[in-house]
């Protein structure tokens, strides 16, 4: 949302998310090897179970339904190119906590660079990069894979209040152009608000 609606965020609170959309998350582990690609997995005594999703979209190029770079890059955060775009309005806030050995998830990397990212692009952000065991507290963080093992609870008790007191102190400017445009390779993704509600056009980039 503070990609696709930057006016409209003011702060994000962020435990292991994503810098880059998993493609294996949009439903194409039938199609390719469910059993490589699942979206969710968990095995219990002589049982494996692996799950994927349903989608419209496809790896089939040919087809209208074909999840190509373009699809893929405007749900990627870390793409260089939009988060200038995004720079150009009222920046949220962000504060992320992330695991160094998350790496087969959501990979740490990548969270990285789009931090350094979000610094020299001039938006407050931080992130707590957990890096050692010793950082495990059995309350807070109860481990270093993916998520932490952290309550979402603990982890909104503990930055709601700074945040909001940053953004108290130094509140948004108002934004009167509710609306923001991304292109991505050969397509033009056009978000706007009217009134409470999101739209979205999508159209073809001439001589792409």
């Amino acid at each position: 949302m503070s990609k696709i609606a930057p006016w409209a965020i003011d702060g994000v609170i962020d435990n292991s998310g994503y810098a880059k959309f998993p493609w294996r998350f949009i439903g194409f582990g039938k199609e390719i090897d469910y059993m490589e690609h699942i979206s969710v997995g968990t095995a219990y005594k002589e049982i494996n179970l692996h799950c994927f999703d349903k989608t419209f979209w496809t790896s089939n190029r040919y087809s209208p339904n074909f999840f190509s770079p373009a699809r893929r890059k405007i749900r990627y955060i870390l793409e260089p190119k939009h988060l200038e775009i995004q720079a150009k309005y009222p920046k949220p806030i962000y504060v992320s906590y992330h695991s160094i050995q998350d790496k087969d998830i959501a990979p740490p990397d990548e969270k990285q660079e789009l931090y350094v990212l979000y610094e020299k692009l001039g938006f407050k952000a931080k992130l707590n990069l957990i890096k050692k065991e010793s950082q495990i507290d059995g309350k807070f963080i109860k481990s270093l894979e993916h998520g932490l093992d952290m309550s979402i609870k603990s982890l909104i008790s503990k930055e709601l209040f700074p945040m909001l007191t940053q953004i108290f102190a130094h509140p948004k400017p108002p934004c009167k152009n509710k609306s923001i445009s991304y292109p991505s390779d050969d397509l033009l993704y056009h978000f706007s608000q009217k009134n409470a509600k999101m739209h979205l056009e999508i159209s073809k980039v001439e001589d792409a």
